[in-house]
């Protein structure tokens, strides 16, 4: 069975997914768009291992992700290793079917759409069933992905550091041409009314200056973040293949990997 087979209602809008490796920022770039106006489904929403306070992800979505996974032979912080086109497979029908009947309980006027940092590694399954999704790559120095994740006791850092590459570099390949804008965490600290315009300009939402400043007031905590330059990655990237993958990253976020050099990147 494909995504196709299935007969899904036509809505005004395509969904947004926000993914990205675990402690990247998704979950904040999810309550801002939240606040914004995406609807993400009702209750009940579930944290993540690396910020177990930010509850901004569908249990039902990652509970279809993590069924995707376990199909697969894999969990979150075990990526599965599967052949090309496996998001076809017949042992995913059940949940493809599953998947199609939450979808049709979104609005069909509105933004919509779901968080979880599993969907980077799961995205050809969704977009199989919604070609027409929109991607938000959320994007952090891997030290401080990796940090996040080791402070709730969950890795390693050195594990942690694999973890984002791998995350990375299979979100990279499934994104689809055009339907995507990386982020960067950084941004929403430096300059967040600016890079949260970015954002709601690429879904196609509209929201007035006064309330995204609101918002970001009540969601944005400065204090809450360790921040980390590109070149302390030094030390645990022997091969080069992590600093070359996240300034790939930061460039197509129009982003500093060194903000604390570019004064000019603040925000009065």
């Amino acid at each position: 069975m494909q995504g196709s087979d299935l007969d899904l209602p036509v809505k005004a809008w395509g969904p947004a997914c926000v993914a990205g490796m675990h402690g990247s920022g998704g979950p904040m770039v999810a309550q801002l768009l939240s606040r914004l106006g995406l609807d993400l489904g009702g209750a009940p929403l579930v944290a993540g291992p690396a910020d177990p306070e930010s509850r901004w992800s569908s249990a039902a979505f990652v509970g279809i992700n993590e069924g995707v996974l376990r199909a697969l032979g894999g969990d979150w912080d075990v990526p599965p290793t599967a052949e090309p086109g496996w998001e076809h497979a017949g042992d995913l029908d059940a949940l493809r079917r599953e998947a199609g009947r939450l979808v049709e309980g979104f609005r069909v006027d509105g933004p919509w759409g779901w968080e979880d940092p599993r969907s980077s590694l799961t995205l050809p399954f969704w977009l199989d069933l919604l070609p027409e999704t929109k991607v938000v790559v959320c994007v952090r120095n891997p030290l401080g992905a990796a940090d996040a994740l080791r402070g709730q006791g969950v890795t390693s850092l050195a594990f942690g550091l694999n973890l984002w590459r791998t995350y990375n570099e299979r979100l990279l390949e499934a994104l689809p041409p055009g339907r995507y804008a990386v982020t960067h965490h950084d941004a929403y600290l430096y300059r967040p009314q600016a890079e949260i315009r970015r954002v709601l300009d690429f879904l196609g939402m509209t929201a007035a200056d006064q309330l995204i400043s609101l918002v970001r007031s009540r969601v944005v905590r400065r204090t809450r973040y360790r921040f980390f330059e590109a070149d302390e990655l030094d030390g645990f990237d022997r091969t080069g293949r992590l600093q070359e993958l996240y300034l790939r990253l930061c460039e197509e976020a129009r982003w500093d990997p060194d903000p604390a050099s570019s004064p000019a990147l603040r925000e009065a």
